[in-house]
């Protein structure tokens, strides 16, 4: 005969299947899942897997970057190969190369035989349709359905917790009323003490085990969100393959050259200019070019040139032809289709650039490496397009002088497409060089050492930073404009800390009178000490105001020590200062102008824009603002 269940104990499984629950344990959660055998294979792998094994026929031929010509804002490169000629045409695959590449610039060439036929085709390196993607997909979705699944027990046993909570003060209670009309035994208690505490205990066990197997199997899920996501990218990112069609006169190993532009390279000319005391009257002037790339392939040792010219504009014979309105049909026909043509590789280029390095990093490198690839990579992005937007003003500048320029690397360099710059040089040479000391006191209180030169290099120096060493000590930067071969040019060099600059507005000397006309009575005194116990020779330059207002008057000038100034204005006074001896230069002058100048001066300060910054240097005053400034102090 079987012993009834204690009043309480059978209340609680009543409740309990009115709850929809079992006070029986909770089944053991699902194990774990084993991890992956191998880790997430990389973006290379993937998109092997999708489009699946290589055709032998597909096999491309083995090249190497030989020569890359970089321009303003792309660059020319240059492929070889050695091919086996054959007495019949055979077709030749250079693939695997950028999707952006400009397909009206590709030629090709063959050390020895003929090109037949050059035909640039595109595929996308992945499809969705594919049986590779497909699986991949699926594989990410049974993934998901997994820890959906794990998911699912916990919110079972979360619901199982709370009944099993809720039986708990169910039964408190039952124990309570029934207290009231018979004696309760400590038996009866202890069991549903046991049974509620069992439960709880096998439920927290069960969801611990559940936890463990969801944060086990959440990395394998980002894993393979992150491999399918890579293939999805695949889908939208393009790679050339050009076929080459050559043939021989007989059978015959041969060089197959492959020539292509593309967009996302560029380089600006940067120099130096090192002194040593020991010979003062010679420096060592280096020219480098800092390349920036990011066309999807790295330069390993090529022969690396550079060019001011415009790689899409034709060179002419300079000669007059009609004035005629408009463009001939054929004229606007050729300049479009090469417009067009790399038009269209730069937009291929912005819309798969990023993706296809960050590809590359990723089929050699961590997970995190890759992460902190792309961090940079957006970084130095970013500054290629700064220097490609300034270095193509400056080039084509140059080219209004009708002048260009090619350089070529002296040193062997690998160049990688990640963005970062690399400073190659291309030019040094030792030049003859006189140090002057130039004072404009008006400009500056610090005199400044220069140095006077000649060309003398074998090529032209291009516009660009200049950085200054003494004795291997930096001293800083400083610009140069474009010099011609053989044409002379000075250069900043350093301050001339042994002379001292002083320059005021003599106001005993100075007056103002405003009526019809304002004469204003301006006088200036400059002072240059030599503090050095040497001799020291400078030359000091002030200006004369030259009036090109007809309602504006200069005149009563006076200069001393006495000297005339040029065309512009400009007075130089040349001088040897003694050691510790101050010398004192004035200019006077009159000036008459009309009172209505000063209001056209302030309205038109008023609508000049706010500087963007408190640390963008302020403009300069033309000669009627710096009248009226100097009314103010009058």
């Amino acid at each position: 005969m079987r012993t009834p269940l204690p009043t309480s104990i059978a209340a609680l499984l009543l409740l309990s299947a009115a709850l929809g629950c079992t006070a029986t344990p909770p089944a053991a959660s699902p194990a774990a899942p084993n991890p992956p055998a191998n880790t997430p294979p990389p973006v290379f792998a993937l998109a092997a897997a999708v489009s699946g094994p290589e055709d032998p026929a597909d096999k491309g031929v083995a090249s190497r970057i030989t020569k890359v010509t970089v321009y303003s804002d792309r660059a020319l490169v240059s492929r070889e190969a050695t091919v086996a000629l054959a007495a019949e045409p055979v077709v030749f695959r250079f693939t695997k190369l950028p999707g952006w590449v400009d397909e009206g610039s590709v030629r090709a060439a063959v050390s020895a035989g003929k090109i037949i036929d050059v035909v640039v085709e595109r595929r996308f390196l992945a499809r969705s349709s594919d049986e590779g993607f497909r699986k991949v997909e699926q594989a990410h979705k049974a993934m998901l359905q997994k820890l959906q699944a794990l998911d699912d027990e916990l919110a079972i046993l979360e619901t199982q917790e709370e009944q099993v909570a809720s039986l708990q003060v169910f039964s408190v209670e039952k124990l309570k009323t029934d207290a009231v009309t018979r004696d309760i035994k400590v038996g009866e208690f202890g069991q549903v003490v046991d049974f509620v505490s069992g439960t709880l205990r096998r439920t927290a066990a069960a969801r611990r085990d559940t936890r463990a197997a969801r944060e086990a199997l959440a990395p394998d899920v980002e894993a393979s969100a992150k491999n399918l996501e890579e293939l999805r990218r695949l889908t939208k990112l393009e790679e050339t393959t050009v076929l080459v069609t050559a043939q021989g006169n007989a059978a015959a190993n041969a060089t197959l050259t492959l020539t292509y532009a593309t967009p996302g390279a560029t380089w600006e000319p940067m120099h130096e200019v090192r002194a040593s005391a020991a010979d003062p009257d010679w420096v060592e002037l280096t020219s480098f070019a800092v390349v920036t790339q990011t066309t999807g392939e790295d330069w390993s040792h090529a022969e690396l040139s550079f060019s001011t010219q415009s790689s899409s504009d034709s060179e002419r014979i300079p000669e007059l032809e009609m004035l005629a309105l408009g463009k001939t049909q054929e004229v606007s026909r050729t300049v479009t289709r090469q417009v067009t043509s790399f038009s269209a590789a730069q937009k291929k280029f912005e819309e798969q650039n990023r993706h296809w390095n960050r590809m590359n990093q990723a089929s050699s490198q961590h997970i995190s490496e890759v992460e902190r690839f792309e961090q940079s990579y957006s970084t130095n992005l970013a500054l290629l397009e700064r220097v490609q937007s300034k270095t193509v003003q400056i080039f084509q500048g140059l080219q209004t002088r009708g002048t260009t320029a090619h350089f070529i690397a002296k040193d062997p360099a690998i160049v990688r497409s990640d963005g970062r710059s690399i400073r190659l040089r291309i030019g040094s040479s030792r030049i003859k060089a006189q140090r002057r000391i130039i004072a404009a006191p008006e400009e500056s209180l610090n005199a400044a050492v220069t140095l006077e030169m000649a060309n003398k290099t074998n090529q032209p120096l291009l516009p660009g930073s200049v950085a200054r060493y003494q004795d291997g000590a930096f001293l800083g930067m400083t610009d140069v404009e474009f010099v011609a071969k053989d044409e002379d040019f000075s250069m900043f060099f350093s301050v001339a800390d042994q002379v001292k600059l002083t320059r005021e507005l003599d106001k005993r000397q100075s007056s103002l009178q405003r009526n019809a006309r304002n004469r204003m009575q301006l006088a200036f005194v400059s002072r240059a000490k030599n503090l050095s116990d040497r001799p020291v020779t400078l030359v000091l330059a002030e200006r004369i105001p030259v009036s090109e207002n007809t309602e504006i008057r200069v005149s009563n000038v006076k200069i001393s020590p006495n000297e005339k100034p040029d065309a512009k204005g400009i007075v130089r006074f040349t001088v040897t200062l003694k050691p510790r001896e101050e010398r004192e230069f004035r200019v006077s002058y009159l000036v008459e102008y009309p009172p209505s100048l000063v209001f056209d001066v302030r309205r038109k300060q008023q609508m000049r824009p706010p500087s963007p910054s408190p640390a963008a240097p302020r403009q300069k005053m033309d000669f009627e603002e710096r009248l009226i400034d100097i009314e103010q102090q009058l």
